[in-house]
């Protein structure tokens, strides 16, 4: 379930105050902070100052230390570490810090370093740039503040620490061989800052406290207003908008006390009230003359369903009629037909060779029987598709066969018109599952009109060949005779159409050829694809799906 508008208003801006607060506080706590280690840093300066200029004040008396008046020498043991050593007994006795001298190789086991004054002294010799090294350590379970100035060599430290090295000083130590400007230890400073942390850690308690207070106050007030500006308006709009919804179009909803935008929106909603209200005492009447409309409309279109209806049983008849008529006489005329071409081919047989005319008068006779026959054949076959009765016998089929029995029928034709001829199949071309003669037929009727309309002189191509990729065998038949115009492109496979009519006049043909290539390739699931361009030749494939 969703969320009511003023508990999303308070996630919201509580979560914005919360990212402010957060950010106030600890942008507060790292100044804070930081002030703290700017404070340490300037204590720590003026404390290891004063040991500084301590040692450097005995550096620089020791004669007036060591010398007598009468100048005899006699080493007090006064010197500079010494004093640094005693000075910072006192110091850390006195405070709760803890001040040192320090170095790598001390001459006082007391001054050794310890982990994090070795990082110091290692830091400060790689780097004689560097005046200080500080840093926050933990002892004895106590947060403290680690500071480390440097103790450069000067020209006074060189009498007992400068060369040669080895050889014993005043006070009896060998000397380490410095020369001015290395570095000779460091004094080393800790400072508790557990009581400085803790004040912190109050301050930031405190700002904690004071910002969640101002927090709950803003979230208060937002609240409030949130509610009397916002939702309770809202609110009251959404339940008169209920009451609307629920039919009640005549209410008056209510003056909102709110801000400007919601103020319009009500506003809004009455007068959206007002124009449901007129629309509504309207409706009746409007749905009642609709209605009439309606019937009327369904009343008109009842009528001419029946029409159509009619209509459709009427051409459905006529259409029956005609598959019937054309299928009987069709029938009827094969049998006269046939006993034509018997008879012409026994008077054939008898008449003698010098009877030249009477042979090519029988010729003739027979040929135009055979296409009156092949006619009659396309319109018996026409007939069974449009009537569903129309069957294919399958059988594994070489399409070489087919080309070889189409090259025998066509010889005549294309050596009387002195036309070239080539067929091919390539092979890779496989066995086919289809009816061989219905194929034929359709192959026979596009190499026939690519025969019939190219002119003496021309060339025919009839090629087959298989596309792997495809799974297809394609069978293409070419010619570069007259072509087909593009517009009649689509209209060539259309029954009785024949591209050009006077071109169909003067060549003959009844226009069922294509068409009914085209109806016996897809039922074996292929298709015809044609492309021509008018004087250069027109080239039709049929493709064929192999399982």
């Amino acid at each position: 379930m969703r969320g009511s508008l003023s508990r999303k208003f308070m996630i919201r801006i509580t979560a914005i105050l919360l990212l402010i607060t957060g950010i106030n506080l600890g942008l507060d706590y790292y100044e804070q902070k930081n002030q703290i280690l700017q404070e340490l840093k300037e204590k720590s300066r003026v404390i290891t100052g004063q040991l500084l200029a301590t040692r450097e004040f005995i550096a620089r008396n020791q004669d007036r230390i060591n010398y007598d008046s009468r100048g005899h020498f006699e080493f007090k043991g006064l010197n500079p570490a010494a004093v640094g050593r005693g000075v910072g007994e006192i110091f850390n006795q006195s405070t709760g810090y803890h001040i040192k001298q320090t170095r790598l190789n001390p001459r006082n086991p007391g001054n050794a370093p310890d982990a994090f004054e070795i990082k110091g002294l290692q830091a400060l010799a790689q780097n004689p740039s560097m005046t200080e090294f500080y840093g926050f350590d933990e002892q004895n379970g106590e947060k403290v503040f680690r500071y480390m100035v440097p103790l450069r060599v000067e020209e006074y430290c060189l009498q007992c620490h400068g060369e040669p090295a080895g050889r014993p000083d005043i006070s009896g130590y060998p000397r380490e061989g410095y020369r001015v400007g290395d570095l000779g230890g460091a004094i080393s400073l800790i400072v508790p800052v557990n009581n400085l942390l803790a004040a912190l850690r109050h301050n930031l308690l405190r700002h904690l406290g004071f910002f969640f207070i101002l927090l709950l106050v803003i979230l208060g007030v937002v609240y409030f207003l949130i509610q009397r500006l916002v939702t309770g308006p809202l609110n009251q709009l959404r339940l008169a908008a209920v009451r609307l919804g629920e039919g009640e179009l005549d209410l008056s909803f209510p003056r909102l006390d709110s801000s400007a935008e919601i103020g319009q929106l009500a506003a809004q909603f009455r007068r959206m009230a007002r124009q449901l209200h007129d629309l509504y005492t309207g409706l009746e009447q409007k749905v009642q003359e609709r209605t009439a409309q309606l019937q009327e409309a369904n009343e008109l279109l009842e009528r001419q369903r029946q029409e159509l209806e009619n209509a459709n049983r009427e051409l459905t008849r006529a259409s029956e009629m005609k598959s019937r008529f054309l299928a009987g006489m069709s029938h009827e005329m094969r049998t006269p037909l046939t006993s034509i071409i018997a008879f012409s081919e026994l008077l054939l047989q008898e008449v003698k060779e010098e009877n030249i005319r009477q042979r090519q008068n029988l010729q003739e006779i027979k040929a135009s029987a055979r296409r009156l026959l092949a006619l009659i054949e396309d319109l018996l076959d026409l007939a069974r598709i449009e009537a569903g009765r129309f069957q294919l016998h399958r059988e594994l089929v070489d399409l070489a066969d087919i080309f070889e029995s189409i090259d025998k029928t066509l010889s005549p034709l294309i050596e009387a018109n002195g036309l070239g001829w080539y067929w091919e199949v390539e092979p890779d071309v496989p066995l086919m599952e289809v009816d061989g003669e219905k194929i034929r037929r359709a192959i026979l009727n596009l190499a026939h009109n690519a025969v019939k309309f190219t002119p003496p002189g021309g060339e025919v191509e009839m090629r087959a060949g298989f596309d792997p990729g495809r799974k297809e065998v394609f069978i293409r038949v070419a010619d570069n005779g007259m072509g087909i115009e593009p517009e009649e492109l689509d209209r060539v496979f259309e029954r009785f159409y024949q591209a050009g009519n006077s071109r169909a006049h003067k060549y003959g043909g009844s226009g069922l050829g294509l068409s009914l290539a085209r109806e016996l390739v897809e039922l074996h699931g292929g298709y015809i694809s044609v492309t021509s361009k008018p004087g250069e030749g027109s080239t039709f494939v049929i493709h064929l799906p192999v399982a």
